[in-house]
């Protein structure tokens, strides 16, 4: 009896959740469609799968196999850049997406296997990077931090025989300032 509350009171907040994105959506002045909720429902109900583009319209699919992939990469783009999911590089060749719970979440990834954990106390290195942020005159957004790293299961099956080092590498010594294109403007 319990568990079934508990998923109600589960499909309640899911719910909610659907209606407060669409809503955004309609402020900004983009239709709701039937595929748009499905899709969006479908991330929110995998909360914490972390699918790709191809993961995310196999589960839309078994709701509406006439959704194709088009509409879900439209739809991840537009979600994407209103700041309603969030981008993930594993270094797969190909994007994950998470919907934000926070301002900012961190991942750590094994480069060797893919394993993905979620970093604990994450409110602490929230306001350590807020800190660095604003020591630099910048206001954080909100985002996915995907920290690389080789895993103890792979360390101990001796995937990384000697410590990584990049010393003697050469670096340019210049600062990184950028324009709104993205370019160097000192070029």
């Amino acid at each position: 009896m319990a568990k079934r509350e508990r998923t109600s009171i589960e499909e309640e907040r899911i719910s909610a959740h659907v209606e407060d994105y669409l809503e955004r959506l309609r402020k900004s002045g983009f239709r709701m469609t039937h595929q748009r909720r499905l899709i969006i429902e479908t991330l929110l109900r995998n909360i914490g799968s972390h699918p790709n583009a191809r993961e995310l319209l196999d589960l839309v699919q078994r709701e509406d196999d006439t959704i194709g992939i088009a509409t879900v990469y439209r739809t991840i783009e537009l979600l994407s850049r209103m700041g309603l999911l969030n981008l993930i590089n594993l270094d797969e060749g190909f994007s994950r997406f998470e919907v934000p719970d926070e301002q900012m979440h961190f991942h750590l990834y094994c480069r060797s296997c893919g394993k993905v954990i979620h970093l604990s106390k994450e409110s602490a290195k929230t306001e350590t990077v807020r800190k660095w942020a604003k020591e630099a005159g910048y206001e954080i957004l909100p985002q996915t931090f995907e920290i690389a790293g080789i895993c103890q299961d792979c360390l101990e099956r001796g995937i990384l025989e000697e410590p990584f080092s990049l010393s003697g590498r050469p670096r340019c010594g210049r600062p990184c300032w950028r324009g709104k294109s993205g370019m160097r403007k000192d070029r």
